[in-house]
């Protein structure tokens, strides 16, 4: 907002009245409209917004609403509706239907009266280069189609910042959520481009020339599913423990997310502990598995992956499968943020012995794959 309307605002009053101007895409041009006068339907001028042009504006029909800004929350779709009847809109159309503009942008431009072309106060029309006395500029994308009558036509806008829905090559942006298939560039005929392993196998670096590797399995909650120890320590109120230290509790497994952590008791201090599901190596002999116990199991060893027993009472010989009527997958993406960062940023709590379970913080060094979030190669 120029300083010139600024200071006009915050008058005791305003000497002018408020014009509304709108400009539309068309075919890469644009077309000038603006929503008529109070006594008349005479066309306007103004400069352009870079002050290089002055544009003639169109008197046509125009209502705009919906257009408030709010601090939190979803933005605003307005709606904007044009009288249809009139040759004037249709001229500018130049022979486009009311659905070509779908996409197009509209932009709308406020100013008072007197700042137009041979208005009372021209300070800004005088010089072709000099910027256009008016207020904040407000810009959208033409959404869909409301609503269609012989009357009228509106059309529901969308901020250019509102992502959702947007199609790009092979790909429709759906808020927050990864639109990549997990897993799917390990798969046997690929699809998308996530590149965590189906066994959940990570390779270290321990040091040069010394590289292990660990399978990190994590439940669509980003609970972390881990080989079940053979000896737990029971946790103590009176030890401190670090991201490296796994305990029992209540009858479950927990490890501990922070260092200098004491005294904090597992399952009811969650931003020190975070709970484990464990999981042994499947067996078609054993006919005692009950319902939520966890396997490892794979028709290979690149396709191991940790199921869940989900029938009430255990058959033996039922192998982990898709589709089961006994187990379903339990290493499954939660497609958020998290569940991205939990996989690609999991360190071992030791890396010089293979197999390790996953640590209780994260390598925050360690960057996302790109493209599954706009922007996870910079934020991490």
């Amino acid at each position: 907002m120029s300083d010139i309307i600024a200071s006009d605002v915050q008058g005791h009053y305003v000497d002018s009245g408020l014009v509304t101007l709108f400009e539309i895409e068309i075919d890469g041009a644009y077309a000038y409209f603006h929503a008529g006068l109070d006594e008349d339907l005479d066309n306007v001028q103004f400069l352009d917004r870079d002050g290089s042009a002055m544009r003639t504006y169109l008197a046509l029909p125009i209502l705009i609403d919906g257009m408030e800004i709010a601090a939190d929350g979803a933005q605003s779709r307005p709606t904007i509706t044009m009288a249809n009847v009139t040759s004037v809109f249709k001229d500018a159309l130049g022979g486009l239907t009311n659905e070509a503009l779908i996409g197009k942008t509209l932009i709308r431009r406020q100013t008072f009266r007197k700042f137009l072309k041979d208005g009372a106060q021209e300070n800004t029309v005088t010089n072709p280069v000099t910027v256009p006395t008016e207020f904040p500029i407000r810009e959208y994308i033409i959404d869909r189609i409301s609503s269609e009558n012989n009357v009228s036509v509106s059309f529901e806008l969308a901020s250019p910042f509102d992502l959702e829905g947007i199609t790009l090559p092979r790909r429709v942006i759906v808020g927050k959520y990864c639109s990549w298939v997990y897993q799917g560039a390990s798969q046997d005929a690929p699809v998308g481009a996530c590149s965590w392993k189906k066994n959940g196998q990570v390779s270290v670096l321990h040091e040069p020339g010394v590289v292990t590797d660990h399978q990190f399995y994590f439940t669509e909650d980003d609970i972390p599913l881990v080989k079940a120890f053979l000896a737990v320590g029971a946790w103590s109120s009176n030890l401190t423990y670090t991201p490296v230290d796994y305990v029992e509790h209540s009858l479950k497994t927990f490890v501990s997310k922070t260092s200098g952590n004491i005294n904090n008791e597992p399952g009811v201090e969650e931003d020190q502990w975070q709970e484990v599901y464990t999981y042994t190596v499947y067996s078609s002999s054993k006919n005692d598995y009950a319902a939520g116990d966890y396997v490892r199991y794979g028709a290979s060893t690149a396709e191991e992956t940790i199921w869940k027993y989900i029938a009430p009472a255990s058959v033996a010989n039922q192998t982990p499968e898709n589709r089961s009527a006994y187990w379903v997958r339990a290493d499954v993406c939660g497609k958020e943020v998290s569940s991205c960062k939990c996989r690609f940023q999991a360190m071992p709590i030791a890396s010089a012995t293979s197999g390790q379970p996953p640590r209780g913080d994260k390598n925050t060094n360690s960057v996302l794959p790109f493209g599954a979030y706009p922007g996870s190669s910079k934020y991490k």
